[in-house]
């Protein structure tokens, strides 16, 4: 089994180079505002996975950090196509997968793929610094085989490691999916409350607001879709609607969109289990806007 060494250095987060791929604009800000502040100088973004191939092959990044769930080439296939590249220096290049996904088969298939560590949203600060140090001061050694191309998935256990997952023998050190989805959540409050801040924009006469309010309104589809909330991404899915049929900042009633915004509170409020009422919530803005349409 042909190994390649891989070996630790003291962590100087100003001298990495750190490529960041998502298509979630509300996450790709928030990753490079986490780095940046923690110190790193070199930070480049790529939209989604086919944007971060090019990217990787240009920056030729110290790191990658990349969102799981992206449209066409998601985390895993950009995993996997690094790690078949013919350049023997990018193909080794650390990997950690920002993923909502916890659940421990989720996670070994990942691992599986040739990822080398996780951070589980929602971001912290103290997540993205634990899983740089691990990559770089107890970075695993590389196996290149025709049967798997990655980090070495055997380590010994360590009880002191305290990240949010723990090594492939290892037990997982995970959060509930109860808290995950109420993490979720609370960033999903702070976009939908940005979006209020930009109905306000757009009443004192704002021409400028469209674009912002609509990637907004997409973060909050996005985010819901990761926790499942199938009903509060239907009402993301409908204000998107209404936002690009109106088109412009003059015609956009301000009032429809605090209808959209009112149903997802009422959503926030009631339990999934309440699957009645929240279907009636969702057919009561469809028939809402339906007559706003008419009109």
């Amino acid at each position: 089994m042909p190994l390649k060494q891989r070996t630790p250095q003291q962590l100087d987060l100003s001298l990495l180079s750190i490529l960041v791929v998502d298509d979630q604009p509300f996450f790709r800000v928030l990753l490079t505002e986490t780095l940046r502040n923690l110190g790193v100088r070199s930070v480049s973004v790529a939209v989604d996975g086919e944007d971060g191939l090019d990217a990787f092959d240009s920056v030729r990044p110290d790191i990658l950090i990349t969102d799981w769930m992206m449209p066409n080439i998601d985390g895993i296939e950009l995993t996997r196509r690094v790690r078949a590249s013919e350049d023997s220096v990018l193909k080794v290049t650390p990997i950690i997968l920002v993923t909502a996904n916890n659940r421990k088969s989720q996670i070994e298939f990942a691992r599986n793929s040739g990822v080398d560590e996780f951070i589980l949203k929602p971001v912290s600060v103290k997540s993205v610094c634990d899983r740089l140090r691990e990559v770089i001061e107890r970075p695993r050694n590389f196996i290149d085989d025709p049967g798997y191309s990655g980090p070495c998935r055997r380590r010994r256990a360590e009880p002191t490691f305290k990240g949010p997952y723990r090594r492939f023998d290892d037990p997982l050190e995970v959060a509930t999916e109860e808290e995950m989805v109420e993490s979720m959540r609370s960033i999903m409050n702070l976009v939908v409350a940005r979006i209020g801040l930009h109905v306000n924009a757009l009443q004192d006469g704002r021409t400028d607001i469209m674009p912002l309010l609509l990637r907004a309104v997409g973060e909050v589809h996005s985010i819901s879709d990761e926790i499942q909330d199938f009903h509060v991404s239907r009402v993301a899915q409908l204000l998107r609607s209404y936002l690009n049929r109106a088109n412009t900042p003059e015609t956009v009633r301000p009032d429809v969109i605090q209808t959209h915004l009112n149903a997802i509170d009422v959503l926030f409020k009631t339990p999934n289990l309440q699957t009645r009422m929240r279907d009636q919530v969702v057919s009561g803005l469809e028939e809402v806007i339906a007559k706003v349409s008419l009109g």
